[in-house]
C-alpha cells in the first residue's frame, strides 16, 4: 500500500456540488400571482373596514340619542316632581291628559320668554316628549298615591311625520306623604 508519508501534502480536489439542488432558483421580485393574491387580501380588509367604520358611525349616534332621552326624561320627571303630587298634570282627575315638553338638539329643555317650559314648539326645538298618564294594571296599588306615566319621544320635529323616530318608556310616581 501506498500511503502518504506524514511530512508530505495530499493532493484533494473538493467536490462541488450543484447549487440548483440546495436553493431554488429564484429571482428578485414578486410573481403576478403574488401580487393578485396581496391585492386581493389588501382589499377585503379595506372593504372590511369602510363597512365597520358605518356601523360604529351609526351605534355612536343612536348611543348618543339615547344618551339625550335619558336626560330629558330626567328632566321632565324632576319637573313633574317638583310639583304637589295631586296637581302634577293641574288637574285632580288625570284621565288621559298629556304634557308636551320640547327639547334642543343638546337635550336642554326649551324655554319660553318667560323662562317657563315652552308648551309649543319652537326653531330650536329637535325633541318633542308627550308625557300622559296611565292607569296602572296592577289592582291592588292605589291610584290616589301612584302615577303611571308613559313617555313619548319623537325627534327630529323638523322632519314630515311619517319620518320622525319615535321611542316610548313607562316611570311611575308614588305619593309617600
Amino acid at each position: 500500500m501506498n500511503l502518504p508519508k506524514p511530512h508530505q501534502s495530499v493532493n484533494r480536489t473538493p467536490v462541488r456540488l450543484p447549487i440548483t439542488s440546495l436553493v431554488p432558483d429564484r429571482r428578485e421580485g414578486f410573481s403576478l400571482v403574488e401580487v393578485v393574491i396581496a391585492l386581493g387580501i389588501t382589499s377585503f380588509v379595506i372593504i372590511a373596514i369602510i363597512g365597520l367604520l358605518s356601523v360604529g358611525l351609526q351605534t355612536s349616534r343612536e348611543s348618543a340619542e339615547d344618551t339625550n332621552l335619558a336626560l330629558m326624561t330626567q328632566t321632565t320627571t324632576a319637573l313633574l316632581r317638583s310639583r304637589p303630587f295631586s296637581n302634577v298634570f293641574n288637574s285632580p282627575n288625570f284621565g288621559d291628559a298629556t304634557a308636551d315638553y320640547f327639547f334642543d338638539a343638546n337635550g336642554d329643555l326649551t324655554r319660553d320668554a318667560a323662562g317657563a317650559p315652552a308648551t309649543t314648539t319652537d326653531t330650536n326645538s329637535l325633541f318633542a316628549c308627550t308625557i300622559s298618564r296611565r292607569t296602572p294594571s296592577l289592582a291592588p296599588l292605589s291610584t290616589s298615591n301612584f302615577i303611571y306615566l308613559q313617555y313619548k319621544f319623537t325627534w327630529p320635529l323638523s322632519a314630515p311625520a311619517a319620518n320622525r323616530k319615535e321611542k316610548v318608556g313607562v316611570i311611575s310616581l308614588a305619593n309617600y306623604e
